[in-house]
């Protein structure tokens, strides 16, 4: 159980040739991420690490981050923390 709602990490999905994997992003501060290798084409998919009334838990939003969305521009995931 957790005494507060907040992130804990996000991770970002890579999908390549040879290889599938969710990957670390970098908290740049507060609820501000950043990678220095983002994934190349397509859309990018990311899932969060919460915690709430429910404990701790993984939230992965429908909606993905357009792939040809530009540096330091926000985009609405269609989730909402309570």
């Amino acid at each position: 159980m957790c005494n507060f709602l907040g992130f804990f990490s996000l991770v970002i999905w890579e999908e390549q040739a040879d290889c599938q994997e969710w990957k670390p992003m970098r908290r740049a501060f507060w609820a501000v991420f950043d990678t220095a290798s983002p994934p190349r084409g397509g859309d990018i998919s990311v899932r969060f690490q919460v915690c709430g009334g429910s404990g701790v838990r993984w939230i992965q939003p429908k909606n993905a981050i357009p792939g040809d969305g530009k540096a330091g521009a926000t985009y609405s995931i269609g989730i909402q923390l309570d």
